[in-house]
């Protein structure tokens, strides 16, 4: 299997945009020991090693007082709205906004490897507003990528969207998805 890399642009989403101003001096010399440097260019790939050590500096950083899970969701949906904001966010989202909740997660494999070169995903209809998504992620990441799909859901036009652990193992998780469609009550 090929070495997981993860994308400049991702990287670019979550540190550079999605955390804007919130990146500390403490946080920006965490993030150079574990090999970014936010002081210098992107480069265009790193690898998944860098990619958790960096999500995990920051969700240790930033959410200190919250349980890990819900600090790394945090920073999942942190990044999808500075993602937005990058080249290849604007063209990916245009496009999303128009699919709509359901068929916005179907393509949960094509948005993520918009950004790495290993997500695999695959989903499972259980209701009209309700799916199961597996991904093949690992570790704290799997919140990481929680925040991340419930933040694209809303970016669909997915009202009240919920996206809940239902059941992992080291090498995958499922994802209990579902939503509203239509303006909230």
């Amino acid at each position: 299997m090929p070495e997981k890399l993860v994308f400049e642009h991702t990287f670019e989403g979550l540190f550079v945009r999605g955390l804007a101003h919130r990146v500390t001096p403490a946080l920006r010399e965490r993030l150079r020991e574990v090999g970014l440097d936010l002081e210098r260019k992107l480069q265009p790939t790193y690898s998944f090693d860098t990619w958790c050590s960096a999500v995990r500096a920051a969700a240790l950083e930033l959410h200190a007082g919250e349980p890990p899970e819900v600090a790394y969701a945090l920073l999942g949906e942190r990044m999808v709205d500075g993602y937005r904001e990058t080249v290849m966010g604007r063209a990916l989202f245009s496009v999303i906004q128009l699919l709509g909740p359901r068929r916005g997660v179907g393509r949960a494999r094509q948005m993520f490897r918009s950004g790495n070169n290993y997500t695999e995903a695959r989903i499972q209809d259980v209701a009209p507003d309700t799916v199961d998504l597996w991904m093949n992620e690992a570790g704290p990441i799997r919140y990481f990528t929680q925040g991340a799909v419930r933040a694209g859901l809303r970016a669909t036009g997915a009202v009240r969207p919920q996206v809940v652990v239902r059941e992992y193992s080291a090498e995958d998780v499922v994802y209990r998805c579902t939503w509203s469609d239509g303006l909230p009550p």
